[in-house]
């Protein structure tokens, strides 16, 4: 009889989400970022957006990015912007390129409903 392996749950989110967490947050530890993030806040931000069901990187997906590079990923910091959107962006910052058509990254992008956005840890 084969036994099942399963993983231990980490994180209290449902269960799609808690690994989408976790990969996030191993990726900011690997480029050596500050992560500001509950597990709670991080899917509420997400919710709050009314995005999250298409969550990924293909081009017509939406992503989560940071306003300032230099502050941690936070509710504070953090926008939910089509990837589109934030591939025009990263060609603002690249140093190859020489035009600099893209714009850098504001708190109007954010594609969730105004009044569903809130900014602090809670």
């Amino acid at each position: 009889m084969k036994k099942i392996r399963r993983r231990a749950r980490r994180y209290n989110i449902p269960s799609p989400y808690n690994s989408q967490y976790a990969r996030a947050i191993c990726q900011a530890r690997y480029r050596r970022e500050e992560w500001a993030f509950t597990p709670e806040t991080w899917l509420r931000h997400w919710q709050n957006s009314g995005v999250l069901e298409h969550r990924h990187n293909k081009v017509f997906g939406y992503v989560m990015c940071r306003v300032d590079i230099t502050e941690a990923w936070g509710p504070h910091n953090c926008v939910i912007i089509s990837r589109r959107r934030q591939l025009n962006s990263i060609l603002s910052r690249s140093p190859r390129n020489k035009n600099k058509k893209g714009k850098p990254v504001t708190f109007e992008d954010d594609v969730t409903p105004k009044h569903m956005i809130n900014r602090s840890f809670t």
